[in-house]
């Protein structure tokens, strides 16, 4: 196997919750960039086995990144609480720096990301700061859909021929003649026929779960509630604590999720807490407020809660570990019964 040209930088988290569609999504392009360019020989490399497994594998995973020419970001909310990633994404920076390149990664946008959204939130996070200038490919819509698709198969073409581009900037690989043009369709078709069979046997069954969001200012958490339902976690939300606790009351909920001030009360989020906790309901509760100082923290653990941050991405990971323990802990999110 000689040397990757692309680095698939991801969090197998999110690959294994979408049935494996960024592996297929990884393939598909493999193929696509040889098809649109001739290279037969083009790789991106995929991490599928995870660097837990010794030093050995660290440095064969070292010496991918800085062999290859381009990397190839997919960004999720656990993409950017993945420390791994962000070692990545970090390293190509400084190798891009070092060269005089500002062209050389190539993001994926998967699953509608807070950080890369809120502008409150951009600037505080160097990496998430430098992504937003750059081009990204806008995968959310197309995530559910198999790769024979007619619309999928047409973006990956698209994104096939701009690494294309990338690859080689003087090949022209837009102004086909009509006969290879009807070949190449062809190839692409049978390509992600192939891909489809091979890379995603069938997604797992969902069983979908409510988090209950108390929030008096709710169009600020909309992303947020976004990103947590493609990971099959929905939202109810409620405007004071009277209504949270309506709706707790005649629904089933999984978590509760609250800021902090409610006016007139500046600790609405302590006093819902406790009115949760006395009620005698378990289910984690989590603080979404301005502040995750130590002390806030230890305060809010102390009072019951599982957890308090003003980090999107840190809240949803938050999320998914209290609701899907046993998959955080084996690299997955595949569903749980109940």
């Amino acid at each position: 196997m000689g040397s990757p040209q692309a680095f698939l930088s991801y969090t197998r988290t999110d690959d294994e919750f979408f049935g494996g569609a960024i592996t297929g999504l990884r393939k598909a392009l493999e193929l696509g960039v040889r098809v649109v360019t001739g290279n037969r020989t083009f790789e991106i490399f995929q991490n599928v086995e995870g660097v837990e497994l010794g030093q050995h594998w660290r440095e064969r995973l070292a010496q991918a990144l800085d062999e290859a020419t381009f990397l190839i970001p997919i960004l999720t909310p656990l993409f950017f609480s993945s420390e791994a990633c962000r070692e990545e994404l970090d390293r190509f920076m400084d190798g891009e720096r070092e060269v005089g390149r500002n062209d050389l990664i190539l993001p994926i946008y998967f699953v509608t990301t807070p950080l890369l959204e809120k502008p409150g939130q951009i600037e505080k996070d160097r990496l998430a700061s430098e992504l937003v200038k750059r081009q990204r490919w806008d995968w959310r819509s197309l995530v559910d859909l198999p790769l024979t698709d007619p619309q999928v198969r047409r973006e990956i073409r698209n994104v096939s021929e701009q690494i294309g581009r990338a690859v080689d900037r003087t090949r022209q690989v837009t102004n086909l003649a009509p006969a290879l043009e009807r070949e190449r369709e062809r190839q692409f078709k049978d390509n992600s026929e192939v891909v489809e069979k091979a890379a995603q046997p069938g997604r797992p069954e969902r069983t979908r779960k409510v988090i209950l969001w108390v929030d008096d200012n709710p169009w600020n958490v909309v992303y947020e509630q976004h990103a947590l339902q493609r990971y099959a976690l929905d939202s109810v939300t409620a405007m004071s604590t009277d209504e949270a606790l309506q709706h707790l009351s005649r629904g089933e909920f999984h978590a509760v999720v609250s800021d902090m001030k409610r006016s007139p009360d500046d600790q609405a989020g302590y006093t819902l807490l406790q009115i949760v906790r006395d009620t005698g309901y378990k289910l984690p509760f989590f603080i979404y407020a301005g502040s995750k100082t130590p002390e806030h923290v230890a305060e809010a653990h102390r009072r019951g809660a599982q957890g308090t941050t003003n980090n999107p991405d840190e809240l949803i990971k938050m999320v998914l570990g209290a609701l899907r323990p046993e998959a955080l802990e084996r690299g997955t999110l595949a569903p749980t019964p109940g």
